[in-house]
């Protein structure tokens, strides 16, 4: 165990952080190290090991941000001070990132990543993948037919939904 002159909610009694030999190993050639310190009990953390960041919230009552560890400063500021605290959410994120499309006859679908077979080794995608094709408006350029069902299967014309009815019955899903 080393010993950093540093608070955190890994205290000891002299109020410095105790981190294990193979934590430090992972940040001692590190130039630049991710620190938080909670604006009341002054706990840090130390985001480069991977430890849970502290919540930044925005206090409307006082007007200013704060960052606190969820353990007891966030209790003691809603029920005591009885601070009106709010926190950004966070943008969404695609459940995995989107594979970059095969050069020749291998794309994968914008929505769920499923490997969809090309039109040939032009490089362009079957007609049925093809947003566009349903007369569909969306900024995905490939989707597969069970993306295309789920989302958008309302908006397509009486026609487009007798065709796309046809390829499921073929199996192209």
């Amino acid at each position: 165990m080393l010993n950093l002159s540093l608070k955190s909610d890994k205290t000891s009694r002299d109020n410095s952080l105790i981190i294990t030999s193979a934590e430090f190993e992972r940040i001692r050639d590190l130039q630049e190290l991710d620190i938080q310190v909670c604006s009341f009990c002054h706990r840090t953390n130390i985001l480069n090991l991977g430890w849970e960041p502290f919540g930044k919230f925005y206090c409307r009552l006082h007007e200013v941000e704060y960052i606190l560890c969820p353990s007891l400063c966030y209790k003691v500021c809603l029920n005591i001070w009885g601070c009106e605290l709010y926190q950004e959410v966070p943008v969404s994120r695609p459940p995995r990132p989107v594979k970059p499309n095969r050069p020749y006859d291998w794309a994968n679908c914008y929505c769920c990543g499923k490997e969809l077979k090309g039109a040939g080794k032009t490089g362009k995608i079957k007609n049925r993948n093809n947003p566009s094709f349903w007369g569909i408006n969306t900024e995905y350029r490939i989707l597969c037919l069970g993306c295309l069902g789920q989302k958008y299967y309302p908006s397509m014309s009486k026609g487009k939904q007798k065709t796309f009815n046809k390829y499921l019955k073929r199996g192209y899903v």
